[in-house]
């Protein structure tokens, strides 16, 4: 059938289309044409009917062809008694959609973000062509190749050195029943190793743990006291390192640690840890995307089977050494070396004063602790925010809410639960500043083996139906068991992803639990005390810290006793002397000099 252009009406989302460059071609007949296609139109066979557009490439990238092709397929489907009309109503309901999505977009998107991160990338792949960088020092590698490295850019990056993986009781060693002739903990000394001469010539150290355990994730690990899922006691984060929370194999891909390492100017990574096969290689692969050049330190690496090792190992050097694949150092995917050869190549580092880096292309590393003061007694108090972290002392159902452990006890719950709405906003400003948080609870096991005898049951316990362990009410649960309804925050003050959450089986928060090794880790020195009661949990934590060396403030309006009179006792003790304990303040005026 010879080509006919057709017009109609065109929505105002089309304006001023060049509706001559617009033909349809159908073999729809439209009179006495064969009746067998008639026949098949009217089956639904519609597979001849198409939209052809010539001579324009702005209705071509416009996609006028697909979108009129659609429309005449529902019209030939659908039989309307007045196509035209209907292909219009068609248009008008698309140009209606197109519409709002453009709303919800935005008048104009451009994703910002994606554009920067991909100049950022573009100028790093453009860095890395023009070769590496000499370093302090040139670490010796598989295929007669060097690794340099430098104080100033080099760090050395620990995969998953967690009790879970490195013991027969972990998460993960469970499932290997000969486990002590599985060569999982092969890389342990290497690591010890790595770690002592890195530390003492004075390379950043990054450490991540791992939360993803197959194709389980175990989000409620994270920010807690569990021993499987800590560093190994040998291998455990010293306070300025960087610990990272990962629940992809992948160390960067669910993690801040790009982002920590440009902060301190890294672009070059010593790698070890575990699992060869798995988290290591796929944290080199995501290592390399980044443009970070790698050198696996082949030694203090290892897996559950050693040719699984064996093999990682050969897929991580083999593109990097084959002659004419890749000459670039540490791009693809690593260069491979061991414990003795980094040894030897940083160990005169350690007498050398270390160069300070304030290249282009690398964020500036922070030496300057921002301080902040406020009002306090006995005299005004200075806290450096990048080294303070907010203890959250007890604030759970068992003390606070009417019907918890407290309440039961004959205590007036009121005083304490009048301080959540300061809690509350203290928090809030404390996050937004992206400060430290730890939450405590007192609580216990659910066996109760962390609950001493005096306690449990002694001359001084309540009467019998109010002890802990026993069921105070379906409501709340056992009296202060760890997971129990009452012994949960109360709601305006819950834990978020990231923040710790300490279960304490006594009055202090530093008793029986990893809180001072989790402080120190982290780097911090000075700690804002909240919660309750004042002159028991609170005060405790508080000269339990004091006596580890932190500096400590307590927040009067963010903390209560069942007794008023207790409260303001405890908060002299503190402050006497000159602050014997600590500062004591009002967490307005703190809040008020957050940056």
């Amino acid at each position: 059938h010879k080509l006919r252009p057709f017009c109609f009406s065109i929505v105002p989302f089309w304006n001023e289309l060049p509706l001559r460059s617009l033909r349809a071609q159908s073999h729809f007949p439209r009179a006495s044409s064969a009746h067998s296609r008639s026949a098949r139109m009217a089956n639904g066979s519609n597979g001849s009917l198409k939209v052809v557009v010539e001579g324009s490439a702005y209705l071509s990238e416009h996609n006028v062809e697909a979108v009129l092709s659609g429309l005449l397929h529902e019209a030939a489907a659908q039989k309307p008694a007045n196509p035209l009309k209907f292909i219009e109503e068609g248009l008008a309901k698309l140009s209606a959609q197109t519409k709002r999505k453009h709303d919800e977009i935005g008048a104009a998107p451009n994703f910002s973000h994606d554009l920067q991160r991909r100049a950022d990338m573009a100028a790093r792949a453009k860095a890395a062509a023009e070769g590496v960088k000499p370093g302090e020092a040139n670490v010796e590698c598989r295929g007669s190749r060097q690794f340099p490295v430098a104080r100033s850019d080099t760090a050395l990056v620990l995969i998953d050195m967690q009790s879970d993986f490195l013991t027969a009781a972990g998460r993960v060693g469970m499932h290997y029943p000969n486990f002590k002739d599985c060569p999982v903990t092969d890389g342990m000394a290497g690591c010890q190793r790595l770690l002592a001469a890195c530390r003492e010539a004075g390379f950043v150290i990054a450490h991540s743990r791992s939360h993803r355990y197959g194709a389980t994730v175990r989000d409620d690990l994270v920010g807690t006291d569990d021993q499987g899922y800590e560093l190994h006691p040998l291998l455990r984060a010293r306070p300025g390192e960087i610990v990272v929370d990962k629940w992809t194999f992948g160390a960067f891909a669910s993690t801040p640690l790009e982002e920590e390492l440009r902060a301190r100017g890294v672009d070059r990574i010593l790698l070890c840890g575990v699992l060869t096969n798995v988290c290591i290689f796929a944290t080199a692969s995501q290592a390399v995307d980044r443009f970070f050049r790698v050198c696996l330190i082949e030694d203090a690496c290892a897996a559950f089977d050693k040719e699984w090792h064996n093999m990682a190992v050969r897929l991580i050097s083999e593109p990097q050494i084959k002659k004419g694949h890749n000459g670039q150092i540490g791009l693809y995917f690593g260069e491979v070396s061991s414990v003795a050869e980094v040894e030897k190549a940083v160990k005169p580092l350690a007498s050398i004063p270390r160069p300070v880096s304030d290249g282009p292309s690398a964020k500036k590393r922070i030496t300057e602790v921002r301080s902040v003061g406020f009002d306090a007694k006995p005299h005004k108090c200075t806290l450096p925010l990048e080294h303070t972290a907010l203890v959250m002392i007890d604030l759970q159902k068992d003390f606070l809410d009417p019907k918890g452990f407290g309440a039961c006890l004959g205590n007036d719950v009121k005083p304490c639960a009048a301080i959540l709405p300061a809690c509350e906003a203290l928090l809030a400003a404390w996050r937004k500043r992206g400060g430290k948080i730890v939450h405590t609870l007192e609580s216990h096991l659910p066996d109760l083996s962390d609950c001493p005898p005096a306690k449990l049951n002694g001359a001084r316990c309540p009467p019998d139906g109010k002890r802990i362990g026993q069921v105070l009410s379906p409501e709340m649960g056992r009296i202060m068991v760890r997971g129990e309804p009452g012994n949960g925050l109360m709601p305006t003050v819950q834990a978020l992803a990231g923040e710790k959450v300490l279960h304490k089986p006594g009055k202090g928060a530093f008793y029986h639990t990893d809180l001072d090794e989790y402080l120190r880790a982290e780097g911090i020195t000075h700690l804002v005390f909240t919660g309750v009661t004042t002159e028991v949990c609170v005060q405790t934590s508080m000269r339990e810290a004091n006596d580890r060396g932190y500096d400590c403030v307590l927040l009067e309006d963010c903390t209560s006793s069942y007794f008023p009179e207790f409260k303001q006792s405890a908060i002299e003790m503190i402050r006497a002397q000159g602050g014997i304990i600590g500062w004591t303040a009002m967490s307005r005026d703190l809040i008020a000099a957050l940056p």
